[in-house]
C-alpha cells in the first residue's frame, strides 16, 4: 500500500514563511515588552536576547524546508509528512 500525499514541498515553504513571521513578531514583541513597557524577561536563558537565541530560533525553523527541498529532490514525496511534522511541532512550541 502506497501512502501518497496531497501537499508538495510548496506547502511546507508556505508555512516555513509563517512560522519565521510568527518568531520574527515574538522577537519584536518581546523587544517592545522588555525595552519599551519594562518588563522582565523571565526565561534566563533568554536574558539580554543573546545572538545564540536568534541562530537556535531562525536556524531550527529552517531545517524542515531544508529537508522537503531535499526530499523533493531525490524524488520522496511520500516522505514530505516528516518534515511536515516537525514544522507542526516547532510552530506549536
Amino acid at each position: 500500500m502506497s501512502l501518497t500525499v496531497a501537499f508538495s514541498w510548496k506547502a511546507i515553504g508556505f508555512m516555513e514563511i509563517l512560522l519565521i513571521a510568527l518568531n520574527l513578531l515574538d522577537v519584536i514583541v518581546s523587544f517592545y515588552a522588555v525595552n519599551v513597557l519594562g518588563f522582565m524577561e523571565l526565561s534566563p536563558l533568554a536574558v539580554g536576547f543573546p545572538v545564540w537565541v536568534f541562530v537556535l530560533k531562525f536556524g531550527i525553523c529552517l531545517i524542515p524546508m531544508v529537508c522537503a527541498c531535499v526530499l523533493h529532490g531525490f524524488g520522496m514525496e511520500n516522505y514530505l509528512l516528516l518534515p511536515l511534522g516537525a514544522l507542526l511541532i516547532l510552530i506549536e512550541v
